[in-house]
């Protein structure tokens, strides 16, 4: 089952080389939604050495600020009694969709710290 979040690249991860000849790589999409809530998803790619073009393509097109909509699953396991989940990325499209920013405002304070 696929599922999808629209929002902008706030961080995109180091590529890692496994053992097996795959690479990893994770980035982070920060959905905000129509309440001002910020919410971030974390999303790892993993790719064969046969696949790694979508990698490559991946950061070639692009970069920390874009807005984009993804794809993707929910893959969990479970490993000595605990169960971790993961976001498995499908797909990544850029979006021409404006990306809400969550603007704060300082405050002026007469506190002494």
């Amino acid at each position: 089952m696929k599922y999808t979040v629209k929002g902008s690249i706030t961080k995109i991860g180091e590529r890692k080389e496994l053992s097996n000849g795959a690479t990893v790589l994770d980035y982070v999409v920060n959905n905000v939604s129509e309440n001002g809530w910020e919410a971030p998803f974390k999303i790892e790619m993993y790719n064969k050495p046969e696949r790694i073009e979508h990698l490559e393509n991946f950061l070639k097109f692009n970069k920390v600020g874009d807005a984009v909509e993804v794809e993707f699953d929910i893959k969990g396991r479970e490993y000595e009694g605990r169960v971790f989940n993961s976001l498995s990325h499908w797909s990544c499209k850029k979006t021409e969709d404006s990306v809400p920013v969550v603007e704060t405002e300082e405050v002026a304070s007469d506190l002494p710290f």
